[in-house]
């Protein structure tokens, strides 16, 4: 269960660190080939759905009764369910008995919480956010990428928390 995690860890670190130097963020997500580059060589590989645990197929049924077209992939010690449904691309990764682990989801800033937005531009009002990844296991964590004028900021949001995770200048 701790490789799931630290394969989706790996793709938001790799993600975050590929995004310092770029200018569109938000066409690196889940679906980019930097994921599925990291995806591949973290030793997972796409398997269909008849191949994965029941148990993980049923829950994934039950929490997202009408997503269809999901694509299955094998990790070192569990499955990952991803798909796209109303713009917002969405990884869930289950252990080897099928239980949830968590939920990464991509969204822009007109997909995340009100709550949320307000805390990140009532302190960065003149950056814009680039792109959200929700992260949920037993809480929910959201990173960010910020651009401004002169810097690209990450940000980490946990419990109305912000941390700044990195802070680059651009140039």
């Amino acid at each position: 269960m701790k490789r799931i995690f630290s394969t989706l860890a790996i793709v938001v670190a790799t993600i975050t660190a590929t995004t310092v130097n770029a200018q569109q963020d938000r066409a690196i997500a889940f679906n980019s080939p930097v994921l599925q580059k990291t995806l591949l060589s973290t030793g997972s590989s796409k398997v269909e759905a008849a191949n994965v645990n029941a148990k993980a197929v049923k829950d994934f049924n039950k929490s997202f009764k009408n997503v269809s077209g999901e694509q299955w992939y094998k990790a070192e010690d569990g499955f990952i369910a991803s798909f796209k449904a109303n713009e917002i691309e969405t990884k869930v990764a289950y252990d080897e008995k099928g239980k949830w682990h968590c939920t990464v989801r991509t969204l822009g800033e007109n997909q995340m919480p009100s709550d949320v937005r307000d805390l990140v531009k009532s302190r960065y009002c003149d950056s814009k956010i680039l792109v959200v990844y929700e992260i949920r296991h037993d809480n929910t964590v959201y990173i960010l990428k910020l651009e401004d004028a002169s810097t690209l900021k990450t940000l980490r949001i946990v419990d109305g928390e912000i941390e700044v995770i990195s802070d680059n200048s651009k140039g």
